[in-house]
Formats: structure tokens, C-alpha cells, sequence
């Protein structure tokens, strides 16, 4: 009875264990007529050798069918609650059920697929179970769940050998007495009174057949791996039985295919990917765009400070054309004062050119009556050179007769009379041009020149007349005084003389009267010209005198705008100063706007190095973890619990029948003899 009551305690426990392990619901099965519920009973020795393996079959007659069909390797089998009969065809069974369900049990020799070793170290030293009854000291127990069960299925694109999952539990019971400071690696104890309960448990193979990472497989194996260590400290030690329980109908339960929470999952990571991707491409058409904005904010910027400059200039150039429009409208005053005395003066000069023109008609008529007495110079002079060849002819004929040189001498001087005449016309010629000369409106300057050039021509001609006078006179007053031919032949030797100088100057009076005869000309010719411009000047004097009029409606339209150009000028000035601080403001302005635009690309460049190491390290390698590795694993655990789905029996099952297979594993108690 108290055998019972501890197998039923560790079975309970193993089963809560098995219960609260699972991550599925309870075991459900398909509407067909048969399910069969298999247990494998193993019992081990105390280090966990199989000595024999018994398998109990529940035939469930769901429908209530008279002939339950079944496949069965076992031995000895043998109904173990009530009479129904079977037939065997090797390893076919047919029961005639009565509609009832079919309890039986058998041997077999074949190895369950999975088993359980146990080990000891007592103080550190290895020992067998059988040796440790009655020990005390330090103990190190060691249960290694072992799964041989494997199979092959394709995990992306690949055929991969795999373990059929099995979920194993152990328990046993340890007395207080016996077991204390107990430690369990993966598993739990349970205080009941006197006794604790040890649970342990493991999933072997699990973790290899996930193709886990090193990382992942160790914190499996240290939660859920084929290992478990027990460490207690014994005294007189004996243990009872250690039970231990493997399915793996609690891996068929799970759809990881209708698992919504791994598709989101997949979803989501695939999403998370793809918004990665795009912040990206959109960092990189960011940091583009504003590298595309500095580059041209710095022609922007150049031109602001061109403006800037542009500003400052035009602000300088507009204060200096307010300034010199300033001097402009001074100069405009000046200018319209000017041009008063302009017109005053115009005036003046169209007066004076009237008067000019009143004053050279009477210089025409003087020029003309020089002009006229100086046309009577050659005849006159003719007359002089005759009488004086008469005079010289005569003073050499005077050796041959007296007498006769004495009428010529009267002769002589009535011809010198005449020169005389000549003299007195040439004085009267000065005279005239003189007063003709003074009448012009020349400046003292030329009526000067023109005096003493018309001068020095008379003057030739009376040195000329006064050479002749001389000698007329001096020959006159000898012939009246002599007193004889001796003081006459005296005389005669001057007179000779006198009228040889008197011949060598009349060329020289010969050529000043032909000067003055020409001068006379031209300047008779040169006032007719002037004459017949008079009508020119005084037109000019004229529209000389109406410009004066327009030139001072002029002034005053140039003082009126000139107060409309002062005006805009300071507007000007007013506006560009204005202007230069606001392109001052815009250029300063600018400035900061360009060092933030520096940083706002610096900082896109290093947005789109943290997106990109963002995907490197985070979505990227997330994605790589999930495609690489847990998707992998999760299609390794669909293939596995599908597996799990298909393990339905040890011993065998018939085709289209549900089942479900549980294995009990029992090891032998240790105990002295004397217990």
C-alpha cells in the first residue's frame, strides 16, 4: 500500500510537471472510430540500463464498432481487463470488441527512443548506486536524458536530420531525514511533510535540432537541456524509485502554421526592414538634397554678399550723387545768374553789332577815299621821275651852256613843285586812313598795326618828297645867289650829288608808293567782304539774341526740374542707406543660415550613417537573425512538432487510427540490506 501511494504521489507530480511544462491545451483527437493510448513501461536499473519494456494499449472503441483493427510488434500479449478475444496475422490484431474498448498489455525487445542515465559522485569520487546505500557525505547526481528518435525533412531547400521532440520529466521522493541542502539545476522541489519531491526535467535533442547558436543552445541547455544535476547533502543514504515520464504529444499540439503571433512577428520584421530601407533611401535623398543646397547656398550666400556690397556702394554712390546734385543745383544757380548776364550780354553784343555795322560804313568811306587818293600815287609819281631824269639830264648838261641849264633848272623846280604837290597829297592820304582807322570797332591793337603799317608807307614817300624838296631848293637859292659860274660850278657839284641821291631813293619811294597802292587795295577789297558779311552778323545778332530768350525758358524749366532731381536725389540716398543696412542684415543673416545648413547636412550625413549602421546592426541584423535564424528555427520546430504529430505510437499503430504514446520510466530503489 505505501509502494502505491509513493508511485502514485511521483506520478501525479510527473504528471503536474508534464502539465505545467507543455505549451499546449489538452490532447485532442480526430472523429474517427478507433484511438489507440499507448504507455511504455521501462524499467531501468539504478544507473538507468533497461531491463525490460512493457507497453499497456488502450484501445478506444469511440463508435462502438464490434472489430477494432490494430497493429501491435508486441509479445505475449494478453487482455488485462475483461474477455474480448483478438486474432493475430502477424502484426495485424483484430479484436472482437462487443463494441467495447480493448485494455491489453505485451513485451517487447525494441529500445524505447529515449532513456534516461543516471550517475553519483559522492564527495567529489565517482560511485555506483549499488555502493552508495548507507554512504554519507557530499552528493553530485547527475540525470542524462537521452533521445535516439530521429528523422529527415526539409528545412529551406535542405534535407535535415532531426530528434522527434520529447518532453521529459523525473521525480522522486527524498526524505528529510535523509536529503538536505538540495539543489536542482533544471527542475523544482517540493516540500511535502517529511519529505521533499525532486522534479527535474529536459528536452533532449531539442536544441541541435533547432540548429540554435552557441548562445541560444547553452541558455536552452541550461533551462531545458539533457542535462540535469542534483546536489544534496546525504546521510545513511537509500533512495526510492526515480520515475520518469517522456511524450512528445505535447509538441503535436502546436500550429505554429495558425500562429498568428509568429506570422505579425514575421510581418512585422519584414516591415520593419522595408520602413528601414526607405529612411534610407529617404537619409540619402535628405543628405543629397541639402549637400545639392550648401553647394548652392554658397552661390547664394556669394551673391548675398555681392548684394550686401552692391548696397554698401550704391548707398556711398547715392550719398555722392545727393552730394554732387547738390553742387549740380549750386551750379544751376550759377548757371541761371550766368546765363542772365548772358542774355544781358547777347543783348549788349546784338546793340554793339549795330553799331559796328553804323561804324564800318563810315570806315568804308574812309578806305575808299584812301583807296582813291592812293590811285592817284603812280600818276603823280610818274610826273616826279620825269621831272627828276629832266633834273639829272640837265645838271649834266649844265658844262655845254649856262643858260640853257638855268630854264632848265626853272623847269626842274616846277616839276619839284609838283612832287611838293605829291607830299602834300600823301600827308592828306595819312590823315584820312587815320580817321577811317579810328571810325572801326577794332581794338586798339589793330588800328595801331594798321595805322603804323600805312604810316611807314606815306612816310617812305615824303623822305622820298623831302629829298627832292632839298634839293630843289638848295639848287634854287645857288643859281640866286651866285655870283659867277665859278660859285654856279660849285653849286652844281652839290646839286649833281642831290640829284644822284634824289635818283637812288626814287626807287625806294617807287616801291612804297606801289605798297601803299597795294595795301589800299586789300584793304579796300577786305572791307567790301566785310560790308557784304554785315547782313550775316546782324542775322546772327538776331537769333544770338532770341537763343538768350529760349536759353532762359530753359533755365527756368532746369530750375524747376532741378528741385524734382534734389527731391529724388535724397529719396535715393534715403533708400539706399535703407537698403545697404537691410542687405547688411540679409547678408549677417545669411552667414547663419549657412552655418545652419553646414550642420543640418552634416547631421543628414550622420542620420544616414546611424540608418544605415541602423540596419547594419539593428533592423538588418534582425531581419538576418529572423530570416537567417529564427526563421530557420521556427521552420526546423514546425518540422518537428509536425513530426511530433506523426510519432503516435512504439509498438505500431493501423493506418487512419489516432494515437498517442507516453513512456514511464522506472529505476530500482537503493537501499542497504537492512532496510
Amino acid at each position: 500500500m505505501r509502494y502505491l501511494k509513493k508511485t502514485c504521489a511521483v506520478t501525479l507530480s510527473a504528471a503536474m510537471v508534464l502539465g505545467l511544462a507543455a505549451t499546449a491545451g489538452n490532447v485532442s483527437y480526430a472523429a474517427t472510430n478507433v484511438e489507440k493510448e499507448e504507455t511504455v513501461y521501462v524499467n531501468l536499473d539504478s544507473d538507468g540500463t533497461v531491463d525490460d519494456v512493457t507497453v499497456s494499449n488502450w484501445l478506444k472503441n469511440v463508435t462502438g464498432t464490434s472489430d477494432v483493427q490494430d497493429v501491435s510488434n508486441l509479445k505475449d500479449i494478453k487482455n488485462v481487463k475483461g474477455d474480448e478475444t483478438f486474432t493475430q496475422n502477424g502484426d495485424k490484431l483484430t479484436w472482437k470488441a462487443n463494441d467495447a474498448d480493448i485494455y491489453y498489455q505485451g513485451t517487447t525487445d525494441e529500445k524505447p527512443p529515449v532513456n534516461v542515465k543516471i550517475s553519483y559522485q559522492l564527495d567529489g569520487k565517482d560511485i555506483k548506486a549499488e555502493d552508495l546505500a548507507g554512504k554519507s557525505g557530499k552528493l553530485k547526481m547527475t540525470i542524462q536524458y537521452e533521445n535516439n528518435s530521429t528523422f529527415e525533412d526539409e528545412v529551406d531547400g535542405k534535407n535535415v536530420k532531426m530528434n522527434t521532440p520529447f518532453l521529459m520529466a523525473s521525480a522522486v521522493i527524498l526524505p528529510v531525514d535523509t536529503f538536505s541542502e538540495v539543489t536542482v539545476s533544471q527542475g523544482k522541489l517540493v516540500s511535502e511533510g517529511s519529505n521533499q519531491i525532486l522534479v527535474a526535467y529536459g528536452m533532449p535533442g531539442l536544441a541541435d535540432s533547432l540548429n540554435l547558436t552557441d548562445d541560444m543552445k547553452d541558455e536552452m541547455n541550461e533551462k531545458l537541456g539533457d542535462t540535469v544535476t542534483v546536489e544534496a547533502t546525504v546521510k545513511d543514504f537509500s533512495m526510492d524509485s526515480i520515475y520518469t515520464v517522456a511524450s512528445s504529444s505535447e509538441f503535436s499540439d502546436i500550429d505554429l502554421d495558425d500562429d498568428s503571433d509568429m506570422n505579425d512577428l514575421e510581418d512585422a520584421v519584414n516591415d520593419l526592414a522595408d520602413a528601414t530601407d526607405e529612411l534610407i533611401s529617404g537619409s540619402s535623398d535628405l543628405s543629397d538634397g541639402l549637400t545639392t543646397l550648401k553647394d548652392n547656398f554658397k552661390t547664394y550666400a556669394s551673391g548675398v554678399g555681392d548684394v550686401s556690397k552692391g548696397a554698401s556702394d550704391l548707398s556711398t554712390g547715392a550719398g555722392k550723387l545727393a552730394k554732387g546734385i547738390k553742387q549740380y543745383t549750386n551750379g544751376v544757380t550759377t548757371l541761371t545768374n550766368g546765363a542772365g548776364q548772358y542774355v544781358s550780354g547777347a543783348n549788349q553784343l546784338a546793340s554793339g553789332v549795330t553799331q559796328y555795322i553804323s561804324g564800318e560804313k563810315v570806315l568804308d568811306d574812309g578806305i575808299s577815299k584812301l583807296y582813291n587818293s592812293a590811285k592817284n600815287f603812280p600818276a603823280k609819281y610818274s610826273d616826279f621821275d620825269a621831272g627828276l631824269n629832266d633834273y639829272v639830264n640837265g645838271v649834266n648838261g649844265i658844262p655845254t651852256t649856262i643858260s640853257k641849264k638855268v630854264g632848265d633848272i626853272t623847269d626842274g623846280y616846277e616839276t619839284a613843285v609838283g612832287a611838293a604837290d605829291t607830299a602834300t597829297a600823301v600827308a592828306a592820304a595819312k590823315k584820312a586812313a587815320d580817321a577811317a582807322i579810328d571810325a572801326t570797332s577794332l581794338d586798339a591793337t589793330a588800328k595801331d598795326a594798321l595805322k603804323s603799317d600805312i604810316e611807314k608807307a606815306l612816310t617812305t614817300a615824303a623822305v622820298a618828297q623831302r629829298t627832292y624838296d632839298k634839293g630843289v631848293t638848295e639848287a634854287v637859292t645857288a643859281n640866286v645867289k651866285s655870283k659867277g659860274m665859278s660859285d654856279l660850278n660849285s653849286k652844281f657839284a652839290e646839286l649833281a650829288e642831290g640829284g644822284n641821291e634824289l635818283v637812288t631813293n626814287s626807287a625806294t619811294i617807287k616801291a612804297g608808293i606801289a605798297a601803299v597802292g597795294s595795301g589800299a587795295k586789300d584793304l579796300y577789297d577786305g572791307v567790301k567782304q566785310l560790308s557784304s558779311a554785315n547782313d550775316t552778323l546782324l542775322k546772327g545778332a538776331t537769333t544770338l539774341s532770341k537763343s538768350g530768350l529760349s536759353l532762359t525758358d530753359g533755365i527756368k524749366t532746369l530750375t524747376g526740374s532741378t528741385k524734382t532731381l534734389t527731391s529724388s536725389a535724397n529719396q535715393l540716398s534715403n533708400g539706399a542707406s535703407k537698403l545697404s543696412k537691410g542687405a547688411s542684415k540679409l547678408d549677417s543673416a545669411t552667414k547663419e543660415v549657412s552655418s545652419g545648413v553646414n550642420k543640418l547636412q552634416d547631421g543628414s550625413v550622420t542620420l544616414l550613417d546611424g540608418m544605415n549602421q541602423f540596419k547594419d546592426e539593428g533592423t538588418g541584423k534582425l531581419q538576418n537573425e529572423y530570416n537567417g535564424k529564427i526563421k530557420t528555427v521556427m521552420d526546423r520546430f514546425k518540422a518537428i512538432t509536425k513530426d511530433a504529430d506523426d510519432y503516435k505510437s512504439f509498438s505500431g499503430i493501423a493506418d487512419g487510427m489516432d494515437g498517442s504514446v507516453k513512456f514511464i520510466f522506472q529505476t530500482a530503489e537503493i537501499k542497504s540490506d537492512d532496510k
